[in-house]
């Protein structure tokens, strides 16, 4: 599986680590409590060290300022024996690791989720970080041959990357995943042609149009009175009416 994601992801070989790391460098380093421990030796089958991304590695810039210390990045390759915890455990990850990571979990041979959090320096701090939401692809399939699940693949490839810096570089990453939920939304997923500057505000506002829908309707089964209820379904309507508008420019871009 590592070679594979090696190739899938046409990382330069002065990038390739491909080393495993021991759960106990997560138990001294991470201040684990208990649970997470425990949840470390039930979920987690091994992790690897699979490439690091720094000026000597990558030929690209690092990116410090203020609040921000982007010098190397980490791939970890981590096999899960079970998924039930996943979100979890992708979080913690992301916090026990200073540097800014990029996780490809597998599970059950060719299954794959990948995940991304931009992280800062803590203000009160500088050898803590703070890390910004926790984003994840869909599980998908390396051999899939579903246009949508190939685009997102060919985007993520070092050489589709950005180069500016080591940030624009992570940004890159997470930009791909943030679009991934259209693979399963829309069973497509835009081309490598397409600026996801004019994507991601488009994905936001339809995430934003979910939650509401999902908000109206759990507050439309919770109504007794018949009046209301069919006030909820109106609006509901209306944010259909929205969502489909959403829908029909992403297909356009895509």
């Amino acid at each position: 599986m590592r070679s594979q994601l090696i190739d899938v992801f046409h990382m330069p070989q002065k990038t390739v680590f491909n080393r495993k790391i021991a759960k106990k460098q997560f138990y001294d380093q991470g201040q684990l409590t208990p649970a997470e421990k425990e949840l470390l030796t039930t979920e987690i089958d091994s992790i690897y060290l699979l490439a690091i991304c720094k000026q000597d590695t990558l030929n690209i810039s690092k990116y410090v300022n203020v609040d921000k210390r982007y010098e190397e990045i980490y791939w970890l390759s981590v096999s899960f024996k079970t998924i039930n915890r996943y979100e979890r455990m992708v979080k913690l990850f992301h916090k026990v690791l200073p540097n800014p990571i990029v996780i490809i979990a597998s599970y059950e041979n060719e299954n794959i989720s990948i995940s991304a959090a931009h992280k800062r320096l803590n203000n009160n701090d500088e050898t803590k970080v703070v890390v910004g939401n926790v984003i994840q692809s869909p599980w998908i399939t390396l051999s899939d041959v579903n246009d949508g699940v190939q685009r997102f693949l060919q985007r993520i490839r070092f050489n589709n990357l950005s180069y500016s810096n080591l940030w624009a570089f992570y940004e890159s990453v997470h930009s791909a995943i943030t679009m991934s939920p259209l693979i399963e939304k829309m069973s497509t997923y835009p081309k490598i042609s397409t600026s996801s500057e004019e994507l991601l505000p488009l994905i936001t506002s339809l995430n934003d149009v979910d939650k509401s829908i999902d908000q109206l309707r759990k507050s439309q089964k919770e109504r007794l009175d018949f009046g209301e209820k069919m006030e909820l379904h109106m609006t509901i309507k209306k944010r259909e009416q929205e969502k489909e508008q959403i829908l029909k420019q992403i297909r356009e871009l895509c």
